[in-house]
């Protein structure tokens, strides 16, 4: 909570036009994902509750619906917890996310929102968020998640495969929402003000998921659930990695893994 605390008073002290700068960056990537046992679930759940509402509840709400005393402050509006939707999952299109990939949501954080890296909680702790978050919604109970995609190995990052990306990203049209260069103000822009969806820049290195070539390989391949962005399941694996490795191509703005200064940014030399 004192976190949580902390971001408000540092994006209420920033003018307009600069609060959307203050993030912090989605935490490191995880290697393994490792479930607690079985039995332990029961415990899990009341522990859980308990974190929920001390660390969660003021943005997310009590009942996980998203209206928190402190989410009419956001820019951007936290998740309603009561939909089973999210944007993070490493599952086909309209299926519901794995344990792992709640659990990797609530250690990572998503950057370019208010959801922080929990990553000071212990493992069994943010288990036990993971559970309270299912609890939510019905989806949970009533439908399974598909299998996941697998990532394969990533391919190296070369000229050629960024010269193929960068074709495959006018080829696209990616430019349209985000820009030739990246920066979130192609020409489809306009239409996307005053809505709850943003065009994500890429030159600030400010990816929900991350940006290791990894990350951007999921979130091409599944989409983002509830926004415009869907999944570029059409395309062949070296497609995906070359417009991966065009995109990483396009960051101006060095990622970080800790709450920066407000109004720093780590530019790239």
């Amino acid at each position: 909570m004192l976190r949580v605390l902390m971001y408000l008073l540092v994006a209420a002290a920033a003018p307009p036009s600069e609060s959307w700068d203050l993030r912090w960056m989605v935490g490191p990537p995880i290697v393994e994902v490792k479930a607690p046992p079985a039995e332990d679930r029961q415990r899990l759940r009341a522990r859980g509750r308990v974190l929920f509402q001390d660390r969660c509840a003021g943005c997310h709400g009590k009942d996980g619906d998203g209206r928190g005393p402190f989410a009419p402050g956001l820019s951007v509006q936290p998740t309603n917890l009561t939909l089973g939707i999210y944007k993070l999952r490493s599952t086909p299109t309209g299926s519901i996310p794995t344990d792992e990939d709640l659990f990797r949501s609530v250690t990572r954080g998503i950057h370019g929102t208010p959801m922080l890296p929990w990553k000071e909680l212990s493992a069994e702790d943010r288990w036990a968020l993971v559970d309270q978050l299912k609890a939510f919604s019905m989806r949970f109970r009533q439908e399974r998640p598909l299998p996941p995609i697998r990532i394969p190995v990533p391919p190296k990052e070369d000229g050629a495969l960024r010269s193929k990306g960068t074709k495959l990203y006018g080829l696209l049209r990616c430019g349209a929402c985000h820009g030739d260069q990246g920066k979130g103000n192609g020409p489809a822009e306009p239409s996307y003000q005053g809505r709850a969806v943003r065009i994500r820049d890429f030159s600030r290195g400010r990816f929900i998921r991350g940006t290791e070539m990894e990350d951007i390989y999921l979130t091409l391949r599944v989409g983002i659930e509830g926004t415009p962005m869907g999944a570029y399941d059409a395309l062949r694996d070296d497609e995906l990695w070359a417009l991966a490795a065009h995109v990483r191509l396009l960051i101006r703005e060095r990622p970080v893994y800790e709450f920066p200064p407000a109004r720093t940014h780590a530019r790239l030399p």
